[in-house]
């Protein structure tokens, strides 16, 4: 082989600026001169089928991309020997004739196979329609199978480079899901790197050149920066790896959360390189805030549950000893004038009992969104006027002027939650006398009149002991009552305001509060109230005397003696002496026997409960169509409600059963 021909492939292979295709096919220009052939091609052989992949010249009738089955082909004895072949003659032992060039009758033939590592990727091959006057030569056969080495070699380059190169795509959209970039600081250079997924991570460019102080600079200021710092010049200096969760600035100004991890390399005892990643694990640091959230305020919940527990146990004994004490006065003593003096402090006991109970229930729903709003229509004056009468006598026992002012006109109905609205105002009372030891207590309401709809204001305001500005930021939270001492000086459960501010929200309405230490404070509400163009007159009612129930044949079901004892007290007050049956069986066996206008039924009883009693009733006609069932429960939600209105009660009382609620039944029945 000349020393020419090895400088020129030597030039070929070397020539950055060539492809890897063009480079080929320079190198078979080359071997068209140096073996004196007239056509060059590199071929691909995969499942027996041969198919040129590169063709010099382009000026026979052959193509990259043509195919061939391999047997029709010279290469096939290439591929067979899986060494250089050749031939003098395209008229081979074999009868093959290569190709079926048109325009090219072969008379020679050189080819070596082509491998990329161990697999045989095809031939390069070079044939000519001259015949050769001696063998292909040594030098011959080392040229081709030098250019056959190289494209091998340049094929497992290209190969290998094509697995990394998906490998890297592979790595980078891994990265991309997993939100995790990567980072290589060179401490001789100083020159640090990021990978792709890093730029897009701190939403910079990806032609952004970062360095060690720009890259520090995006971590938070303060201790975020102060960590990631230590840990890199803890690393350089011991080799210790580091894993530091800190929050980081984007480019676009986005906080965000990370975990930036970090290793060193070190030669000769000396730190050359820091490596590691930074992951955004923002939406994992939010889930686990969010639960250390949800567990913070499930203790907090807990401890305020313990708390009521504990207040509302105190709270309930004082009544409770109030009713037992004067109710055990009240059985020896002989004085019928100190007796109803006794019986009605105890009377006033339970009702304050009942307050408490009611309280606890009320918050109870506020907390679980299971209070709803039962509007009606009212006058809205006299819910005020009631509240002054109310009020005004417990103002006399302390020296406490209670003055009012309602600028409210007489005729002024509204549609709107009547007992909710008295328990706000009732509630906003309650406190100003209590603070009061003495002074004065002041209600003001006022209305403005919109077409259909009514803005009401109402203050209260005292000459009490009044709030710091410190009491006031948690005047509104469960359980607040101020300074320590306030609630045991005071009593009650820390429950009332909570409510209000919960029930004023309820309406849509605002709440606010002023007030001065030692001088007193001033609450003012703003609800808004539809309205009634004129009153129903089936509202409009005067009692002045319990209605005559004599006539009404009336059965009392409840499983417990002393509710069966109340019942017949407070009818009494009717004229109606009513029966009584222990259970559910027990009222169906007395229906079956008499015919009952009016039944006072307890939901929850042994045996038969009233459910299912009402239930059976019904749908024996046991009872007349005009006989009214009056459910009697100690549950009052909606959904009690609900129950007892599907087991097919018509009326709903909810103990402990009021005299004025039984004034309504029997009034609506009679």
């Amino acid at each position: 082989m000349h020393k020419h021909y090895l400088q020129t492939f030597h030039t070929i292979v070397t020539d950055q600026s060539t492809s890897f295709d063009k480079k080929v096919k320079h190198l078979l220009s080359l071997g068209l001169q140096v073996l004196d052939a007239e056509l060059g091609v590199v071929s691909r052989v995969v499942n027996g089928f041969y198919t040129v992949v590169f063709v010099t010249p382009n000026t026979f009738d052959l193509q990259a991309g043509r195919r061939y089955e391999l047997p029709s082909t010279l290469c096939s004895v290439t591929i067979e020997n899986n060494e250089t072949t050749s031939f003098f003659s395209a008229e081979s032992p074999t009868g093959i004739k290569h190709l079926n060039v048109e325009n090219l009758q072969e008379e020679t033939y050189i080819g070596a196979p082509l491998y990329n590592g161990y697999d045989v990727y095809g031939t390069i091959n070079f044939s000519s329609s001259s015949p050769k006057t001696s063998p292909f030569s040594i030098e011959d056969i080392d040229f081709i199978e030098l250019i056959a080495r190289w494209i091998g070699a340049e094929l497992q380059r290209n190969q290998t480079y094509q697995i990394l190169h998906s490998k890297n795509l592979l790595l980078e959209r891994l990265e991309e899901v997993a939100k995790i970039g990567t980072w290589e600081y060179d401490l001789t250079s100083e020159e640090l790197k990021w990978s792709r997924s890093a730029k897009v991570l701190h939403e910079v460019p990806s032609n952004y050149l970062p360095t060690l102080d720009s890259a520090i600079s995006f971590y938070k200021e303060g201790e975020h920066q102060q960590t990631i710092t230590a840990a890199m010049e803890h690393a350089k200096a011991t080799g210790a790896p580091y894993s530091i969760e800190s929050q980081l600035i984007t480019a676009n100004h986005n906080t965000i959360w990370v975990i930036t991890k970090g290793q060193a390399d070190f030669i000769d005892g000396k730190c050359i390189r820091l490596f590691g990643t930074i992951q955004d694990v923002t939406d994992s640091v939010k889930q686990r805030l969010e639960l250390e959230k949800q567990k913070q305020a499930a203790q907090e919940l807990l401890a305020q549950r313990t708390n009521l527990f504990a207040k509302v146990s105190h709270e309930l004994r004082t009544p409770l000893n109030g009713v037992i004490g004067m109710l055990t006065a009240a059985l020896d003593m002989k004085d019928s004038t100190i007796r109803n003096e006794k019986l009605t402090i105890a009377l006033r006991c339970g009702d304050l009992l009942l307050d408490i109970i009611n309280e606890v229930l009320d918050y109870s729903k506020l907390t679980y969104g299971d209070m709803g709003l039962e509007p009606s229509d009212f006058a809205l004056k006299q819910v005020f006027l009631d509240l002054v009468s109310l009020y005004a006598p417990l103002c006399d026992t302390k020296s406490v002027n209670l003055t009012h002012q309602l600028l409210i006109e007489d005729d002024l109905w509204v549609h709107f939650d009547s007992t909710r609205l008295r328990q706000i105002v009732a509630n906003l009372l309650n406190n100003a006398v209590k603070f009061t030891a003495s002074g004065t207590v002041k209600l003001w309401v006022s209305t403005t009149r919109q077409s259909d709809s009514c803005k009401l204001k109402i203050k209260v305001a005292d000459t009490g002991i009044g709030m710091s500005s410190e009491t006031l930021k948690s005047l509104f939270e469960p359980f607040s009552q101020g300074p320590k001492g306030i609630g045991r000086q005071y009593g009650g459960t820390g429950l009332g305001l909570s409510i209000v501010k919960e029930l004023v929200t309820l309406m849509n309405g605002t709440i606010d509060v002023n007030s001065d230490l030692g001088r007193g404070s001033m609450f003012t509400v703003n609800l808004t109230t539809p309205v009634i163009a004129s009153p129903p007159q089936s509202q409009i009612i005067t009692i002045e005397n319990y209605t005559d129930a004599s006539g009404l044949n009336v059965l009392v079901v409840d499983d417990n003696e002393i509710n069966r004892l109340v019942m017949d007290s407070l009818l009494q007050a009717f004229n109606v002496k009513p029966d009584f049956a222990v259970d559910g069986e027990d009222s169906i066996f007395k229906c079956q026997t008499k015919s009952y206008d009016v039944i006072f039924m307890d939901c929850i009883m042994p045996v038969m409960d009233g459910f299912e009693a009402t239930q059976q009733l019904k749908k024996k006609s046991l009872i007349a169509k005009h006989c009214k069932v009056v459910a009697l429960t100690a549950n009052t939600s909606d959904a009690d409600k609900h129950a007892c209105a599907e087991a097919g009660m018509d009326m709903f009382l909810s103990k402990p059963v009021k005299i004025d609620a039984i004034q309504s039944v029997l009034e609506h029945i009679v």
